[in-house]
């Protein structure tokens, strides 16, 4: 059977993007999922969290549990996830988070996709630059860094913020901002189908829902 790494920025969970991406890979396709911060505890978990003025993501703990985390502090974990998938035999991972890393290290024989550059050039791919694009992050501290990404991409950029392990009316009440725009993208992987939905049926423009990008970006490559 196929194999197909998932590696997350959290903890292990069947809820985000996993459902999402066995529904597009189907029953042929053995997912492999581990997350970043699988096994730490309480302590370790306090310690990678992000610091004050820090560009944070934010995660999901098995418990349910909404939690921020440095990026620097995720770089060397995602590395032992990457490390350990090789050595299980899994050839293509997908890295489930549309941020940035310095210092990943992919062992030889693993083939990863990084969840920044394929959404990046989804974006590119279905909205020329010029437009307006909406960009739905997790916080407020993130609309600075993601929404200037864009508009130095070439884009009319629109931010607004809604966590994706808070309330629908919070998503509801940021998604009328959209509006006018010729397409979101949900800048983090624990947006799924549900969120997607509610955002074009409100602003109702095309949404990119960037885990399930991911997963047909990946189905391309198993073979």
């Amino acid at each position: 059977m196929k194999k197909l790494g998932l590696v997350g920025i959290g903890q292990t969970t069947e809820r985000d993007f996993v459902p999402v991406i066995r529904d597009i890979v189907g029953k042929d396709v053995e997912l492999v999922v581990r997350g970043a911060l699988d096994g730490l505890t309480d302590v370790q978990l306090a310690e990678a969290a992000a610091g004050e003025g820090e560009h944070p993501v934010v995660t999901e703990l098995a418990d349910g549990r909404s939690v921020r985390v440095s990026k620097p502090r995720l770089v060397p974990l995602i590395n032992r996830v990457l490390r350990g998938m090789a050595a299980d035999g899994v050839g293509l991972a997908c890295l489930m988070c549309t941020g940035s890393f310095e210092g990943l290290e992919v062992p030889e024989g693993l083939t990863l996709l990084e969840g920044r550059r394929v959404i990046d050039h989804a974006v590119l791919a279905v909205c020329p630059p010029g437009c307006r694009l909406g960009v739905l992050v997790p916080l407020p501290e993130q609309e600075p860094l993601s929404g200037g990404k864009y508009r130095d991409m070439g884009y009319e950029v629109v931010c607004g913020h809604a966590n994706p392990y808070g309330s629908r009316e919070e998503l509801l009440a940021c998604a009328g901002k959209f509006r006018g725009c010729s397409a979101v993208v949900m800048h983090c992987m624990g947006y799924v189908r549900e969120h997607r939905d509610i955002v074009a049926r409100a602003a109702n423009v095309p949404v990119l829902e960037a885990n399930a990008v991911m997963g047909h970006l990946a189905c391309e490559l198993l073979f």
